[in-house]
């Protein structure tokens, strides 16, 4: 039984399925869909033995952005009541951007505005190549801050000037060109490059893979060479001596597969 009303999430096996699920308003986004992605995030994060959180649409689109109606609802809100209504949205991009799952994001559609950092803060981003793209805030006289860091991060800040400053709408091979997706095609090409993705998740170390996706993380937030010198030989270190670092190496000198690989 879906506990949620905005969108579907089904964790079989190791891996789970996280369905934006507001078809007729194209996937947009309001307080309560913010609210359930957010405890879905924290559900998924629990599993630990999950080794993949993939994050789709359902209908025609993967997401519209933000809902219209909400929209609406909040336009006289005073500065701290929307402030606190932005935390709530940053905080959700920032707790999808850490869970220590692989995500990847199945890009349809459109994905426009906010929409953009769900599919940015996720790790691999998959988009069919008709896929429109755009980030539309400052046709409405607002600003893609909260989606920001993870646009940037990806894009880098002259493409991100370029289309937040523009708020054109590019298609699936513009935003592979400027590393906003990680792969295109069509859907079947699409379908078969999740497929591979799925076979060679469950191969790798949960622990590892939440480990290098910490690491990855706490190099790109500083720029202190010493800082990373400290981090890298701690983080292995560390896996060497975890449970699944012990279990991998001894299952490597004696040539058999890891506890972790079931197939």
């Amino acid at each position: 039984m879906n506990p949620y009303k905005t969108i579907k999430l089904e964790i079989s096996e190791r891996t789970g399925r996280l369905t934006l699920n507001r078809p007729d308003v194209r996937n947009a986004f309001n307080d309560q869909m913010i609210g359930e992605l957010k405890e879905a995030f924290a559900r998924a994060a629990e599993h630990k033995d999950l080794v993949a959180l993939v994050i789709s649409g359902s209908g025609s689109v993967f997401s519209a952005g933000a809902d219209l109606n909400w929209m609406k609802s909040t336009i006289d809100n005073t500065f701290e009541e929307n402030r606190a209504e932005s935390s709530n949205l940053q905080e959700l991009f920032s707790q999808l951007y850490h869970l220590p799952v692989p995500t990847i994001a199945m890009v349809h559609g459109a994905c426009i505005g906010g929409a953009n950092g769900l599919a940015a803060a996720s790790d691999i981003v998959l988009a069919e190549e008709q896929t429109r793209f755009r980030f539309s805030e400052v046709k409405v006289g607002l600003i893609p801050a909260t989606i920001a860091p993870y646009i940037m991060e990806r894009m880098g800040a002259q493409a991100a000037k370029y289309y937040m400053l523009t708020g054109k709408t590019f298609l699936g091979e513009e935003a592979l060109r400027n590393r906003l997706v990680n792969a295109t095609g069509n859907q079947e090409k699409l379908d078969t490059e999740l497929d591979i993705l799925l076979k060679e998740l469950p191969a790798n170390s949960p622990q590892a893979m939440r480990a290098t996706k910490r690491l990855i993380h706490q190099i790109s937030m500083t720029s202190d060479p010493q800082q990373i010198r400290e981090e890298t030989v701690n983080a292995i270190a560390g896996a060497r001596v975890s449970s699944d670092g012990q279990e991998g190496m001894q299952a490597f000198l004696e040539k058999r597969k890891p506890r972790w690989v079931t197939d």
